[in-house]
């Protein structure tokens, strides 16, 4: 399940598809956002410093009941997942579940892992996989590497 916005992390969830046989759903904004990268970052800056109410849950394109083990991936506004992304996750039960995080970043990596620990409460989450948003060499084969440590806890081989 998984969050693009510049097409960065959908490359990143489609390596993790076919590197581990998973399921893939990307979720999207409710609202359409802007085309433009400044603009969107004069909005999460504006949402950071003058915060609206919290989102309520959204629901999800899919039945989370299905799976015990889910992959999360989302670029990081500010060092936190973007609002509506958080609102989907927390839709669901996680109670007894594995959560494997990856992210992308330009930035500050801030704290979002503490974030999806809490959203994902009752789940054990795993230690994340972080890239750049712009490819540093060597950090595809990380997140190679990252992914095999899910097949071998899944026992899905490749």
């Amino acid at each position: 399940m998984y969050f693009s916005y510049s097409g960065n992390t959908r490359e990143m969830a489609q390596i993790a598809k076919c590197r581990t046989g998973s399921d893939i759903c990307e979720l999207v904004s409710p609202e359409p956002l802007p085309q433009d990268l400044h603009t969107l970052h004069d909005n999460v800056v504006d949402s950071k410093l003058f915060p609206k109410e919290k989102m309520a849950p959204l629901p999800l394109p899919f039945d989370p009941d299905k799976y015990a083990v889910f992959i999360i991936g989302s670029p990081l506004w500010l060092g936190t997942y973007p609002d509506f992304f958080i609102a989907y996750l927390e839709s669901i039960d996680w109670r007894g579940r594995k959560v494997f995080p990856f992210v992308s970043f330009g930035g500050t990596r801030g704290s979002y892992y503490t974030k999806i620990k809490e959203i994902c409460k009752g789940a054990s989450v795993d230690l994340p996989c972080e890239m750049h948003s712009t490819p540093y060499p060597g950090e595809a084969r990380r997140f190679e590497v990252w992914l095999d440590k899910i097949n071998s806890f899944t026992g899905n081989i490749k």
